[in-house]
């Protein structure tokens, strides 16, 4: 087999070439990823700054040059129980959020040694001195003004430093345990203020409704009645129009006037009693013999061979 020395030389040289292409091509390329910023530093001092994304020529020709990549996207930190004072001298722990961005690289990196650290700082001092004396009532509600006058004090020591401030917004409210209790005492006590009076109101309230109500249904009372007689007064007056009907109303309201326990009617003699004819007779003879001196003739007695008449009550 023959040794083929121009494959060897190739199958060396183009590993080299390789390698020596991606050194030159991390030397003389950058890539910057959206919103963000790269800075060329040079033995530690600021050379070139590349804003536009993308890839972007570059020379990095001494080990010295260094490349910083600086993010410009929005972030937030969240600090806890920053103490300050509300207007009666009551310590106060607040938690706050603040959202930010870096504005400028080269400030936010030189301007200031650790940019985390001072916004820290700032947004400590800022909040002790800008929520201090403000009336409780504020801090318990988180009222708006708070967080806007914070944040506006920010914005403007942060500039200096590179760091734009959008916000800083109030998250939670801590007072100490014993002025925590007297308040809620406090809301208590107004709240059970308040339920007294809601339901005295009540009280007054269905007590009204009821007199109304009472009114309103002795109204339609009295309308009812007077339109009954009315009704009445109508209806005999038709009557009146016709003789017949009229007087048969009359006898059966006459009728009806009569109280059936106190009244025993007389219907007459049923078959084989004593009739009204025969009893009559019986007083002619009765009388006839008085009148001639006899003596008179004994009366049977009741059911003694006389039959009563029968009584019914209706």
């Amino acid at each position: 087999m023959q040794f083929d020395i121009e494959m060897f030389v190739g199958a060396l040289i183009l590993p080299n070439l390789l390698v020596v292409g991606i050194f030159l091509f991390k030397r003389l390329m950058v890539w910057n990823p959206e919103s963000h910023e790269v800075l060329q530093l040079r033995f530690g001092k600021l050379r070139d700054r590349v804003t536009e994304p993308g890839l972007v020529g570059a020379t990095r020709l001494v080990p010295q040059d260094r490349w910083i990549t600086v993010s410009r996207q929005w972030d937030e930190r969240i600090f806890k129980r920053i103490e300050t004072n509300d207007s009666q001298g009551t310590m106060v722990q607040v938690d706050l959020r603040v959202t930010f961005r870096i504005l400028d690289g080269e400030k936010a990196l030189f301007a200031v040694h650790d940019w985390e650290q001072a916004l820290e700082s700032a947004t400590v001092h800022e909040a002790a001195a800008r929520l201090a004396g403000k009336d409780r009532a504020l801090f318990l509600r988180s009222d708006p003004s708070l967080s806007e006058a914070l944040t506006t004090s920010l914005k403007h020591t942060m500039a200096a430093y590179g760091i734009e401030i959008h916000d800083a917004r109030i998250l939670n409210v801590e007072f100490r345990p014993e002025v925590a209790r007297q308040m809620f005492e406090a809301v208590a006590a107004k709240l059970e203020v308040a339920k007294a009076e809601y339901e005295e109101k009540g009280r007054t309230d269905a007590a009204l409704l009821v007199a109304r109500t009472e009114q309103q249904v002795a109204e339609l009372e009295a309308r009812a009645k007077t339109e009954g007689l009315k009704a009445v007064g109508r209806a005999y007056q038709e009557l009146r129009e016709r003789p017949e009907i009229f007087e048969a109303y009359t006898d059966l309201y006459r009728l009806s006037q009569l109280d059936p326990s106190r009244i025993v009617s007389f219907d007459g003699f049923d078959g084989g009693e004593l009739t009204t004819g025969a009893l009559v007779e019986s007083d002619l003879e009765l009388d006839e013999l008085n009148g001639h001196g006899a003596a008179p003739k004994k009366m049977p007695r009741p059911g003694a061979g006389l039959a009563l008449p029968r009584l019914s009550e209706p």
